[in-house]
């Protein structure tokens, strides 16, 4: 499985070095159900991914099933297939230092925004708000650019920035502005694979019926999502 660096508690390393987080235990029980729908153990073979990245090593076949904070939309969906529903959903927001005023969206125009080079975010809000941007490969060098001012702040998803301004290390900053553009976030699959895409489809399902993901939630310290509150209602009334 393709999987890539996130934010903590999303994706990160315990105290051995091993990684761990929301998205680790969403893998970890998919590769336990897929096992048993196979009826044989399978392997789970972690390959380190990045944004530039990510959706290539999918289509060369060093993955099966790539699991990030990866935003399904209609242009993505035109190169890889997508597991429905997502798990997780975030929105376009600002996260930048407490210091920084960033009163609304339009307040941002002409200045500059750090964000991965791959963001579906970026040309939208470069028409709309006249924002500059800076990009990078990762959120590991958006991170560090923010942190080196080369940056009035960074541009990325709501749902991660949120639970990074919880970090004791990240409290000099804060999320800025109400999320835009909210979008789910889709386990990816190589187009041609229908019979892989409806089993982890079904798993994906049987998540929110389940409440798992709000259990992680509740285990991570995350505050409540309402995409995925709303997707375990809708499960529990079907």
């Amino acid at each position: 499985m393709c999987t890539s660096d996130e934010f903590p508690p999303f994706k990160t390393l315990d105290a051995q070095g091993r990684p761990s987080g929301l998205i680790m235990d969403l893998i970890v029980d998919l590769k336990q159900q897929l096992s048993a729908r196979v009826g044989q153990p399978l392997k789970l073979s972690l390959v380190q991914v990045n944004p530039l990245n990510r959706l290539l090593f999918l289509d060369q076949g060093r993955c099966e099933v790539l699991v990030t904070s990866l935003l399904d939309t209609p242009a993505r969906r035109r190169e890889v297939d997508f597991a429905s529903p997502g798990f997780y959903s975030s929105a376009a927001t600002v996260f930048a230092p407490k210091s920084t005023r960033v009163p609304d969206w339009e307040s941002l125009r002409g200045k500059t925004l750090c964000a991965p080079a791959t963001s579906v975010w970026v040309r939208p809000f470069e028409s709309r708000y006249g924002v500059q941007f800076a990009s990078f490969n990762g959120t590991a060098e958006v991170r560090k650019a923010v942190t080196d001012s080369r940056c009035l702040g960074a541009m990325g998803d709501d749902a991660l920035y949120s639970a990074l301004a919880r970090q004791p290390e990240w409290a000099d900053y804060e999320v800025k502005l109400p999320g835009q553009e909210p979008a789910p976030w889709g386990i990816a699959l190589r187009k041609g694979q229908p019979a892989l895409l409806a089993a982890v489809s079904s798993i994906v399902e049987g998540w929110h019926a389940n409440g798992l993901i709000i259990e992680l939630e509740q285990r991570y310290g995350l505050a409540p999502n309402a995409w995925v509150a709303q997707q375990h209602a809708q499960a529990q009334h079907e």
